[in-house]
């Protein structure tokens, strides 16, 4: 089993004694289940089991102890459940109560079994077709004075604490991204915005053949885009209109009183990014998968973007 044991003793560490007894119980059950190249990490500030997508989360609270198999298990152990408050994702386990060990057991198992075929994404699946461009970008950046820093899973190169280009191989084409694209003059004519009317200052430069990848016109787009930031050109934000809850977001908190308090907690700016990312998804699925990944934030305070932040 790959793990990171010393974070998650870290995490159970940091309760008291009568939590951090409930929560060494409950890694021990998840533990003794799980298949054997099951990773324990962190997601969404929770210790995590993955073994090809999420088996379970868990959190301890001041007066329960979450746990999030997704809405598929909950589902589908109804019945045992009925003792404990629930909601879309999440099971909530009182600390009066015992562990629920059998359950737990079960409900990992089935979600063993639903991933057993399932292969997990990889992010950079389309890397090696690329290397070509890789190497290209790796020789530009050097002739700048950027950077190197690692957010939202990638390379980002910054300029006084700005970000200002990364890059990445894509199935039908390797693009590089300008975040103070917006500002660039564009001489040659090839930025895109990736999401046209929500993208604001972000441009893309695409490409199909990394024949067609001319050093010294990319090095060019790069320096201006230093440029920007020296010349302080910042996309100012504008007001929107507040948005509310609606679908699967808007019944689930009115079926989740505890769930709407947490989310009624949240600074508005959290609240519409929660609101916006459900919206955003145009299948019904999408959207109860989308749902299912918020609710252990929402329930633990958190913003949709905190995990990227200060790093």
């Amino acid at each position: 089993m790959s793990t990171i044991n010393s974070h998650i003793e870290q995490y159970i560490e940091g309760f008291d004694s009568e939590k951090k007894n409930i929560l060494e119980k409950l890694l021990l059950i998840i533990r003794n289940v799980v298949p054997p190249e099951t990773e324990e990490t962190f997601s969404y500030q929770m210790p995590t089991f993955r073994y090809n997508g999420n088996l379970i989360h868990f959190a301890a609270f001041k007066n329960h102890i979450g746990l999030y198999p997704g809405p598929d298990a909950i589902q589908h152990f109804a019945s045992e459940l009925q003792t404990y408050k629930t909601s879309k994702g999440a099971i909530q386990i009182p600390l009066d109560k015992p562990l629920p060990q059998k359950l737990i057991e079960s409900i990992v198992l089935y979600n063993v079994e639903k991933l057993r075929d399932k292969k997990a994404p990889r992010w950079d699946s389309y890397r090696e077709q690329w290397v070509s461009a890789e190497e290209i970008m790796n020789q530009i950046i050097v002739q700048t004075p950027l950077k190197k820093e690692f957010k939202w899973g990638t390379d980002i190169y910054t300029f006084q604490g700005k970000n200002i280009v990364g890059w990445g191989g894509f199935k039908s084409f390797f693009s590089i991204w300008f975040y103070n694209g917006v500002f660039l003059e564009d001489k040659e004519k090839v930025l895109v915005s990736a999401s046209e009317g929500k993208t604001k200052s972000l441009r893309q430069w695409r490409f199909t053949d990394v024949k067609k990848m001319d050093e010294k016109k990319i090095l060019a787009y790069i320096q201006e885009s230093i440029q920007t930031i020296i010349d302080g050109k910042i996309l100012q934000p504008q007001k929107s209109k507040p948005v509310k809850p609606e679908g699967v977001l808007k019944l689930a908190l009115q079926n989740d009183k505890v769930f709407q308090s947490s989310f009624e907690s949240l600074t508005a700016g959290r609240k519409k990014e929660y609101i916006e990312y459900i919206n955003e998804a145009k299948q019904e699925t999408t959207k109860q998968k989308r749902l299912e990944k918020i609710i252990p934030l929402i329930m633990q305070g958190k913003g949709l973007h905190d995990q990227y932040k200060n790093k």
